[in-house]
């Protein structure tokens, strides 16, 4: 099975805005803790994160394109020296106006198939798990509000 986690929250900011800050990927650091280093050019990156408990390279990219309603993350994680193999895998954002607010549903969907029970444990950890920390979402909402108040 594919494994997709998804989480969802609304923002008190215009979708434009929103849709403009995650496709800018020097925020990257800003929704995620666990990057350690990244230099952008244009719409790709490379830098070094924390990925299963130690530092490894990455590499990523936000396609161009103008749809509005979403941003998509295509990022590539050399998790594994010995097996050679990246890891691959996509962080989608659908942004969607709702009043006034702005709905943002993120999908993490990774490309590697992995046995049905092992789906089953990460899906009830991610239910009941406590997470530490905020999420990329909270994050993202903690980011605007502050740089919309600034302006």
């Amino acid at each position: 099975m594919q494994l997709e986690l998804t989480e969802k929250i609304k923002l008190d900011a215009p979708s434009e805005i929103i849709h403009d800050w995650l496709s800018n990927l020097e925020n990257w650091p800003k929704i995620n803790e666990k990057i350690r280093s990244i230099a952008v050019d244009g719409n790709k990156c490379i830098g070094q994160l924390e990925f299963k408990g130690r530092t490894v390279d990455f590499a990523g990219m936000v396609p161009e394109d103008n749809d509005p309603s979403n941003v998509i993350c295509n990022i590539v994680v050399q998790a594994d020296e010995k097996l050679k193999e990246p890891e691959h895998f996509s962080v989608i954002y659908e942004i969607t106006p709702k009043g006034s607010q702005t709905q943002v549903i993120e999908r993490i969907i990774f490309e590697k198939e992995i046995p049905f029970w092992g789906w089953l444990l990460i899906k009830l950890i991610m239910k009941l798990g406590k997470p530490t920390g905020l999420t990329n979402l909270q994050q993202i909402k903690e980011h605007i509000n502050t740089e919309e108040g600034s302006d």
